[in-house]
């Protein structure tokens, strides 16, 4: 399956959502939000917050680059929430130091981030009792989703449920209280894959939609 952009998947995943009968019922009598990542996320979670007419707060995270490899992620890091996919860093034979090392060029780019865009962990203290809709442009290694449903997990909603256009076969989604995936596939190599076009987010399109968002 191919998406035309990310406002076509933010469209489709809106309508998959509206008509799952579970987050139906919780449109109408909870406190429902979508948390988007930047920020390729954000473009899609804003779609789907406008047409679900609920709020919506974006949310960093930085992926923790293997040293060999910056498309490779040993994991993620939201906040002071780490996770690492301890499978792929056993198969690179990577020592702690090493992957202290990446931890903290991580966190570099995270605070630069939220310099750049304001985000700060105050905004997302209030969560407490929500239901939360995770939003991705896509999953690769699903590194940062991870990390994202720990530092969301540690805000004690009621409920995080995961919506992304595209995943691999083989992600798992039994940390979730519910995934909407619309297509998984076995042969996926990277996200872009799926997009006809997958344009790069530049600061000001981000700046745009992060000033719109809205926490209802």
């Amino acid at each position: 399956m191919i998406f035309k952009d990310r406002q076509d998947a933010g469209e489709k995943l809106a309508e998959i959502i509206k008509n799952d009968p579970y987050i139906k019922r919780r449109l109408v009598r909870s406190r429902i939000l979508v948390v988007s990542l930047l920020r390729g996320g954000i473009i899609v979670g804003d779609i789907i917050a406008k047409k679900l007419k609920i709020g919506h707060l974006p949310l960093i995270v930085a992926k923790i680059q293997a040293p060999s490899n910056p498309e490779l992620a040993l994991g993620a890091l939201c906040f002071d929430m780490v996770f690492l996919e301890k499978k792929i860093i056993s198969s690179l034979d990577i020592d702690k130091a090493t992957i202290q090392n990446q931890i903290i060029q991580a966190k570099k780019k995270f605070i630069d981030y939220q310099r750049r865009f304001s985000l700060h962990e105050e905004q997302f203290n209030h969560l407490k009792n929500y239901h939360l809709i995770l939003v991705d442009d896509g999953i690769a290694t699903g590194a940062t989703v991870k990390a994202a449903l720990l530092f969301l997990k540690s805000k004690k909603p009621r409920k995080i449920f995961l919506a992304v256009p595209v995943a691999p076969i083989d992600f798992e989604e039994k940390n979730f209280d519910k995934a909407l995936i619309i297509h998984k596939n076995p042969y996926f190599s990277s996200v872009s894959q799926f997009y006809d076009n997958f344009f790069q987010v530049d600061d000001k399109k981000v700046k745009k939609l992060i000033n719109r968002s809205t926490i209802k």
